[in-house]
Parts: structure tokens; sequence; C-alpha cells
């Protein structure tokens, strides 16, 4: 994900979640970016990366301690999506997990990046703990919140974007 002008908070990425199976399809229809859910095949994300080498894949996960992540690494994701995230606490949580990973795996301390997703309303209320959490965090949005259309979902959204701009980080959505 190309980083935001600092203090930037407008919509960065538009990032399209999908499966295993759908990957390939969303990238060809255009996708910029994508979050898969489930585990990749051998080889996967090479394949994807050597015909759309512009676009960032990135691997989900489902909160700071999903045990999914033991396998994610060996792959080296653009970066990983980590689904409802309820506030700054779980970023560096994940944070913590990545650089044991990484030292495990050879890779250089922070290359894994951190898109966190609120879905949770205590996210929205604790949405300036986003800022500082860690330089690992790329980005922050909204993981289909329930609040939806409407007026509480604009002030879930504008929330969202002012934490994103105070961390210093684009704001995202999923689709």
């Amino acid at each position: 994900m190309t980083p935001a002008p600092p203090g930037s908070n407008s919509v960065l990425r538009r990032i399209t979640m999908v499966d295993v199976a759908s990957a390939e399809a969303a990238l060809a229809a255009g996708a910029e970016a994508l979050a898969v859910t489930g585990v990749l095949p051998p080889g996967c994300l090479a394949d994807l990366r050597a015909r759309w080498p512009d676009r960032a894949v990135h691997l989900t996960l489902d909160g700071p301690d999903d045990p999914g992540l033991d396998g994610m690494l060996v792959v080296r994701p653009d970066g990983l999506l980590l689904r409802d995230a309820r506030s700054g606490r779980d970023v560096a949580a994940l944070g913590a997990r990545l650089a044991v990973h990484e030292a495990l795996h050879g890779l250089p301390d922070g290359a894994c990046a951190i898109l966190a997703a609120i879905r949770h309303p205590l996210g929205l209320l604790d949405a300036r703990s986003f800022v500082g959490a860690s330089p690992r965090l790329a980005g922050l949005g909204l993981d289909n919140h329930p609040s939806g259309d409407g007026y509480a979902g604009d002030q879930a959204r504008c929330l969202v974007r002012l934490a994103a701009a105070a961390a210093d980080v684009p704001a995202f959505a999923l689709v």
C-alpha cells in the first residue's frame, strides 16, 4: 500500500475482501488491492504478484492472537489485515508477534505492515488509540461496520478518517 502524504486523511485505497478461490478473478476485474481470507496454496501469492505486480495482496487475521499467523509470513504478503481491531493495543500486540515471526523467518524487522479494520463500536470509541500504536500501522478502515449507510455510518467513517489522519496513515474502504 502506498503511504499517504503526511496529514492526508483521504481514502487512498479500496481493498477488496476475497477468498483464495476468488483472488485472481478480483485482480482481473480491476481490484486495487486484496485482503485474502483463508490459507494460500504454495506459489499462489508469487503467481498473483507475477501477473499483477502493481497490486497489493494482504492476508487477513481475525485478531491479534489468530493462530493463522504462524504460516502467513512464509508466503511474504504485502501486509496483514487485522479484522475487528478494537484498539491500538491490538495493533501493538500483533506488531510484537510479527517481530518474533520475522526474526524466526529471517525477514527484516518491520517487513510486514498492518492494516487495521475496525468493526466493533469499541474500536470506534477508542479510535484515537491507533495513533502511535505501531510503526507497522499502514492504514485504518472499517470492517463491514454494522452501522452501514445513513447518519451512523457517516459518523463511523468520519471517525476512522480522523483517526487515520492523526496516525498519519491512509484510510481505506473494504469492499
